[in-house]
């Protein structure tokens, strides 16, 4: 019987071709491209779907730009790891070479460009190459009535260059969703930020630079769909036109200086953010532009403030951000500041335990974490009560970044007394005092397991006896291997008593750690199904 050579008529739909591609795609990561090649040369029903998942990814245009056969390669001369290979053009290009290039461009979705950035190509895994400014020239004079990247959705471009620029004003369609400039030089911003306004109304996702301050009034205003964006500075009515956004979800922005309060806060806005990054000089712009922002649906707050910020300061932000959003509905709150701390402590730089009990409030908190200068006036029955209202805290750290530089209340009742209540902890930073472990001998944890646990950061604690700590955190974090102690920001050594002695006492906590680990696993072996069955059926008997 002669086998029938008639296709399946499911290969003949693009679609599932496409999807069964794509998969192999995903799968097959280091031999993708030339599997995908090679099932452009299958046959005819195979070309178009292979190739619309070849080319829909790029990493750079790199590929792209080698497919036109009017390109050649000039090797590097220099002996840096960083001087990649150049490409140039040999000669005009033509209407073939066009045509060569437009047929794969046409089929780009998504493309990053990069310029001297040795990084392995996503599909082609090939090294990357400098593009010459003759290739950009030439690529910015398409022939009439074509469009280079007709279906273009997301590109992220680092080219500073001045050749560069028209050949970007290129690549801006009305299909573009995702626009990352986050790299680029400021001169070249300023030209092409007006270019993007009306070019690309469908932009969803937008990452400007961080450092030249932006004074568009209305600039935000022709993109309607906008959800995200990154920003540098802007003014005071770019700011408001950003908040008057329909659909913003997401925002990390710099805060200069803020002019007009007044008007601000009259004509709140961002009614449906639910992300919010500030990066402020100090706390109290930060809690200037809380005052104009009201969204039930804010779920992650992040703060950094590059000169410090005071106890008070913290108390008004808290304040504030529990009257301007939803606090059950709060998940990730930090704040961060890069401020040298010092070993003194006026009242100002301490927060104490009514500032800390504001965010009992947060009932709804993942993620907590306050890496201030200042230092905490906390015992164990406040960070009990805190713990009570925080039933879904994964991740919490209080001041582990810089120590406490000063005697801590908490001890290691307190931090059993937080693991019990929060019993989906992941991650802890917490400075305790324990010098002295007034706990029971047998089971130190009294039940209270949490295996997720596997490193503990306590600042700058002070300790005791090393083996009796080290038994009592392996009974509460049996897979608990590393202890992160006096590891400050720069190295700089806090001036606490002894630092160097409980320095080397944590670190002998740390080594005795993986036997203990080894011996909690023993008093707790994993319950399969057989082992199970077992305990059922001797329980049944007893």
């Amino acid at each position: 019987m002669v086998p029938s050579t008639t296709v399946h008529p499911c290969l003949l739909v693009s679609e599932i071709l496409v999807n069964i591609f794509a998969e192999v795609n995903e799968r097959d990561e280091e031999d993708a491209a030339r599997t995908l090649a090679a099932l452009c040369r299958t046959c005819r029903a195979f070309r178009e779907p292979a190739m619309k998942v070849l080319w829909a990814h790029l990493g750079t245009l790199v590929p792209l730009i080698r497919c036109i056969p009017c390109v050649k390669t000039i090797k590097s001369k220099g002996k840096s790891q960083d001087d990649l290979p150049a490409l140039a053009l040999e000669r005009e290009m033509t209407s073939t070479d066009w045509e060569i290039f437009l047929s794969h461009s046409r089929l780009v979705l998504t493309c990053g460009y990069y310029v001297s950035r040795r990084d392995k190509h996503p599909v082609l895994n090939s090294p990357s190459h400098d593009i010459g400014t003759d290739i950009l020239r030439a690529l910015s004079s398409p022939p009439p009535s074509s469009t280079v990247f007709p279906h273009l959705r997301k590109i992220r471009w680092t080219d500073s260059r001045k050749d560069s620029i028209r050949f970007f004003r290129l690549i801006l369609t009305p299909a573009l969703e995702f626009l990352d400039m986050s790299s680029i030089t400021d001169s070249v911003y300023s030209v092409i930020i007006p270019s993007i306004n009306d070019a690309c109304p469908s932009l969803r996702i937008m990452h400007l630079p961080k450092w030249p301050f932006l004074h568009l009034p209305n600039m935000f205003d022709k993109w309607p769909n906008l959800a995200y964006v990154t920003s540098g500075p802007l003014a005071d009515a770019t700011i408001q036109s950003l908040g008057r956004l329909a659909h913003l979800a997401s925002m990390d922005i710099c805060l200069h200086k803020l002019h007009d309060i007044k008007s601000l806060v009259e004509n709140p806005g961002f009614s449906t953010l639910r992300r919010l990054v500030l990066r402020a000089y100090n706390i109290n712009l930060v809690t200037a532009f809380m005052r104009q922002v009201k969204s039930v649906h804010l779920r992650e707050v992040k703060c950094y403030l590059p000169h410090g910020t005071t106890a008070t300061g913290i108390q008004e932000w808290i304040t504030i951000l529990l009257d301007r959003c939803m606090p059950r509905k709060l998940e990730i709150l930090e704040i961060e500041d890069y401020a040298d701390a010092g070993a003194e402590f006026p009242d100002q730089f301490t927060l104490t335990s009514d500032t800390l009990r504001l965010l009992s409030r947060f009932r709804g908190l993942t993620t907590l974490d306050l890496a201030t200068a200042c230092t905490y006036s906390l015992d164990d029955t406040t960070l009990t009560q805190l713990a009570i209202c925080w039933p879904n805290m994964q991740s919490i750290a209080l001041g582990t970044h810089w120590g406490w530089r000063q005697q801590s209340d908490i001890t290691l009742k307190g931090l059993l007394s937080l693991v019990r209540h929060c019993s989906q902890l992941e991650s802890i930073g917490l400075v305790m005092n324990a010098v002295s472990t007034d706990i029971t001998s047998q089971r130190p944890g009294g039940g209270v397991r949490r295996p997720k646990v596997t490193s503990l950061n306590v600042g700058d604690s002070r300790v005791g006896d090393p083996l009796a700590v080290a038994a009592f955190l392996s009974d509460i974090f049996p897979r608990l291997l590393s202890v992160d102690a006096f590891n400050h920001l720069g190295g700089r050594r806090r001036s606490i008593p002894a630092a160097k002695e409980h320095e080397e006492k944590w670190k002998e906590v740390e080594r005795l750690l993986p036997a203990f680990s080894k011996v909690r696993a023993q008093e707790h072996p994993p319950v399969g199904p057989r082992r199970k069955a077992f305990f059922l059926e001797e329980l049944y008997l007893t």
